[in-house]
């Protein structure tokens, strides 16, 4: 098995669809990729229903085996990456080339559905929630929202065996305590507060099993297991109880990959090493206990992490360090994003990690600059009385353009 996903790795290019961002998709962007696949005659696209501002919402089917698949994303309206990724998924199985053989196998056994941007709406305004501010992930009880209703209609009426909950996860998140961030983050949502494993769980995660050593060879320090508190409102904890494998999968972030492209690229690797397994049941080889040896999420990142900073207060000198968190903005009109930054963490940080880190003993704040978590990150740090560096919407600047 490894072989063939490290060739399709390195082939990955072949099939990305270039017409869509990894960091953004409006729902023009989409229409016009599902406009494309009218033609196919492999496609089933159908328009399921409609959001609550009255956008389209698809669900593509392709495949003629027995075995039900649904895999569903940007239910947040601000995590895209997997959109993208299964229309980079519906390229490779629309191509003709060397993995015919591969392909042609899972298409034989599984019928895969994709529901790619349940929340067209929040995807427009790129927020995480629905247009009247309903988060769908925690209304999966009183189905207040129409996409949520949806989602739960489409699924307990096709009732498929594999569920794919597709999300992205911020930066912040490590894969266990080290200083390795998380990349992609599984989890198999359990099914009640004692997070019981039966059967449909267990299944979930022994397809969990084999992503994990499938991955191995591309990130092998950035998997993590997503936290698995039981959260009653939430798709995949109430999907597993009705019988439904779920497995989430979170695109977190790696090193120099601002817009997703890579983590992407996982997405891409890991969705076809799930079907994969599934169509030739090499699941069942695998021990489900493994799964908890992944490396559980751990949140001890900050975007900007400065150490050893000396704080003037009150005629005496601290050590502090200051975590400074930035969030990303979009901008409707430009279609371009811009950050905005906040104090996250103030003291001793020694615990944690920055995705960019600096060792600034020898300089200096000042106390009147509103040092405070949750505070603006626009300040000044000072060597010998004069401005060195300006943190401003969260980005360090060299003053003297050194």
């Amino acid at each position: 098995m490894g072989k063939i996903f490290k060739t399709l790795f390195d082939k990955y290019d072949s099939y990305k669809e270039s017409n869509l961002r990894s960091d953004f998709v409006s729902h023009s962007e989409l229409k016009q990729q599902i406009e494309k696949l009218f033609s196919n005659k492999n496609f089933q696209v159908t328009q399921i229903g409609k959001s609550i501002e009255g956008r389209d919402i698809f669900s593509i089917k392709f495949g003629k085996g027995k075995r039900k698949i649904l895999a569903w994303s940007q239910m947040h309206g601000d995590e895209p990456t997997a959109t993208s990724a299964l229309f980079d998924l519906i390229n490779f199985f629309s191509a003709n080339d060397e993995f015919n053989e591969f392909r042609n196998g899972i298409l034989e056994e599984l019928e895969i559905h994709f529901i790619p941007m349940l929340n067209p709406d929040g995807a427009e305004k790129y927020q995480r929630e629905n247009a009247f501010n309903i988060d769908l992930n925690r209304d999966a009880l009183k189905f207040q929202s129409d996409e949520s209703k949806l989602l739960w209609d489409y699924s307990q009426k096709l009732k498929p065996e594999f569920g794919f909950n597709l999300h992205d996860q911020n930066s912040y998140y490590a894969a266990g305590r080290k200083n390795k961030t998380a990349a992609i983050s599984f989890l198999a949502p359990p099914i009640d507060y004692s997070k019981s494993i039966n059967y449909t769980r267990e299944k979930a995660m022994q397809v969990i099993s084999i992503l994990n050593k499938a991955l191995q060879e591309f990130i092998a320090e950035n998997i993590a297991r997503y936290s698995d508190d039981f959260e009653p409102r939430a798709f995949g904890d109430n999907f597993m109880k009705s019988g439904i494998s779920t497995i989430l999968i979170e695109s977190g972030f790696y090193k120099n990959d601002l817009k997703k492209d890579f983590v992407r690229k996982l997405n891409f690797i890991s969705i076809l090493t799930a079907l994969d397994s599934i169509a030739k049941e090499l699941y069942k080889k695998e021990f489900y206990a493994d799964y908890f040896e992944i490396p559980e999420n751990t949140e001890i990142f900050f975007d900007l992490l400065l150490r050893n900073l000396t704080l003037n207060f009150n005629f005496r000198k601290f050590t502090v360090d200051v975590g400074i968190n930035r969030t990303k903005k979009f901008n409707s009109i430009n279609k371009e994003f811009y950050f905005e930054g906040i104090i996250a963490g103030f003291g001793d940080l020694s615990t944690f990690y920055g995705l960019e880190e600096f060792d600034l003993q020898e300089f200096e704040l000042n106390f009147a600059d509103n040092f405070k978590i949750d505070a603006p990150a626009n300040f000044l740090i000072y060597k010998n009385d004069q401005p060195y560096y300006q943190v401003k919407d969260g980005f360090l600047t060299n003053l003297n353009g050194s």
